[in-house]
């Protein structure tokens, strides 16, 4: 499409082995895929780089998390805290391990599993753990709740470019096959190398198959068989 605007800026209409109202709408065709790509690759950008801030968030909250059970545990162990208190965080089949922190859903559900059973265990007379405490872990549970809603968001504009992107790539080959169809139609008349030679103006090379170079060259004639866009 570069070549054929350059040659159209290069040459009068009506020497244009196309029309005017062509010609308009490759350059409308044209400004709009242009476009669209770089709302694309932004868009792609964008969540590339705010997906660092949502692997650091997880990774915190996790860690937290993490640490708050293994301080609840220790606690038991040193007979701080009776075995039963594990119920308030629902924790009491899990053998003293720390439950798999592997997904946004598991972060999320454990987090406010943690601060909810931390709170009825206060609201029974308990005293509040420390190092972390629970609104240290509530902080950045929360802080990766919001991180995690943010990146959704712009996964879903990444989707809805993407998307886009595909219609309108779609569009655009088939304009540029129009295109091409209405070039050759036009140029016909010419000679094999002369058409061969303005195709390339336009953009358009021929390719050629090695048993058609043969037959052709036998036949004293270049190639005008097979043709890529660039």
């Amino acid at each position: 499409m570069e070549a054929a605007l350059k040659t159209a800026s290069d040459r009068d209409s009506k020497k244009l082995a196309f029309s005017k109202t062509t010609l308009q709408e490759l350059k409308d065709i044209k400004s709009n895929f242009e476009n669209h790509l770089k709302h694309h690759e932004l868009d792609v950008k964008i969540e590339s780089e705010k997906g660092m801030e949502y692997k650091a968030a997880f990774e915190k909250a996790r860690m937290y998390i993490t640490h708050f059970i293994q301080v609840l545990y220790m606690n038991i162990e040193r007979d701080e805290l009776n075995k039963e208190t594990l119920s308030f965080y629902n924790l009491s089949d899990w053998d003293g391990k720390v439950p798999s922190l592997n997904t946004e859903k598991e972060i999320l559900e454990w987090g406010n599993q943690v601060i909810h059973g931390e709170q009825k265990r206060m609201q029974h007379g308990g005293s509040p753990i420390y190092n972390p405490s629970v609104a240290l872990v509530k902080v950045n549970v929360e802080n990766f709740h919001e991180t995690a809603i943010f990146q959704s968001n712009l996964q879903r504009n990444t989707l809805r470019s993407y998307e886009k992107m595909k219609i309108l790539r779609k569009e655009t080959n088939d304009f540029i096959s129009r295109l091409w169809n209405e070039i050759e139609k036009n140029i016909s008349v010419l000679s094999p190398g002369h058409k061969r030679q303005l195709s390339e103006e336009y953009g358009v090379v021929y390719v050629f198959r090695r048993h058609e170079k043969r037959k052709l060259r036998t036949q004293g004639m270049q190639i005008d068989l097979l043709f890529e866009f660039n």
